[in-house]
């Protein structure tokens, strides 16, 4: 199904102003008897390549491309996209610091009008050459230090809600389960994701444990598919104290760089026998929806 806004009588800011009044009941999107799982390609640039990203698709059912900041570029974006479209993938963009040198990870501190400029900025650039192939983005994930600070900052988070409105209120923003994910879609006026990562620790209170601490990573292929089996079956983890953690996800990350990655993702796929990709159409529109906003197939 392909959105259409019929007739188009508000500009994008209109829309994205309007969706902080008109807010969700919850900005949590259900998807029903499944779990999404998603992954990111197109993380290098130029001559520089991520190995093992192609490896993950047979197994996920969105992908997040670089736009640009913290990595990627035009050709490289193009590529991603004739992937996922090969795959049958649902596409999200995955936005950063504009931060090539340190791949998005240093603390880089920008305004809230620099941040929003920047936010819209990969948005477009991802979604006029998706348009060229004939599709849409659907979602929206942050990287690097801009993921860890919605986690800690719902200022921030609320920026990066209200950016992505702006552009397009149908996209899903996938961040770090818990309160401040929710707080920014229902303040933002969009949906939202909360992930779970198979190959991170937790601690006590459902957050992930810095990748500076020693227990951060799960290297082990055997925990990080023992991790996935509890948050798949209970929805829960093991903290780093030992005591069982529960965490509302809706969608579960991958990437190439985990221990084992293609054996990891392909196991991990046959515990979700009915995943399902991200997508926020049947659930966007609410009683105080816009009259002249429709949908087409």
């Amino acid at each position: 199904m392909r959105r259409s806004r019929i007739p188009r009588s508000r500009t994008a800011r209109e829309v994205g102003q309007a969706s902080s009044l008109a807010r969700p009941a919850s900005a949590k999107i259900f998807i029903q008897n499944g779990i999404d799982i998603n992954t990111n390609i197109g993380e290098g640039f130029g001559h520089y390549r991520i190995e093992g990203e192609s490896d993950m698709l047979p197994y996920v059912t969105s992908a997040n491309i670089a736009c640009g900041a913290h990595a990627g570029d035009p050709v490289l974006i193009e590529a991603a996209l004739e992937e996922a479209r090969y795959y049958g993938l649902s596409v999200g963009a995955h936005i950063g610091y504009p931060d090539l040198a340190g791949f998005g990870r240093r603390e880089i501190h920008l305004s809230p009008a620099e941040l929003r400029a920047s936010i819209l900025y990969q948005l477009g650039a991802l979604a006029g050459l998706a348009k060229t192939l004939g599709f849409e983005i659907t979602q929206v994930r942050p990287h690097g230090f801009l993921y860890r600070q919605i986690s800690h900052d719902v200022r921030i988070a609320v920026t990066v809600a209200r950016a992505i409105a702006e552009f397009d209120r149908w996209l899903v923003l996938i961040g770090p389960a818990g309160a401040n994910l929710l707080a920014a879609g229902e303040r933002g006026g969009i949906r939202v994701a909360g992930e779970a990562w198979v190959d991170r620790t937790y601690d006590g209170n459902g957050n992930l444990l810095p990748h500076t601490h020693n227990r951060a990573i799960l290297n082990d292929p055997r925990d990080i598919l023992s991790q996935a089996a509890r948050l798949i079956r209970n929805r829960a983890v093991i903290a780093a104290d030992g005591s069982p953690v529960k965490i509302d996800f809706q969608t579960i990350h991958l990437h190439a760089r985990v221990a084992q990655a293609k054996l990891v993702a392909e196991q991990i796929r046959q515990m979700i026998p009915e995943a399902r990709s991200l997508t926020s159409e049947p659930f966007a529109i609410d009683e105080h929806e816009h009259p002249g906003l429709a949908y087409i197939e």
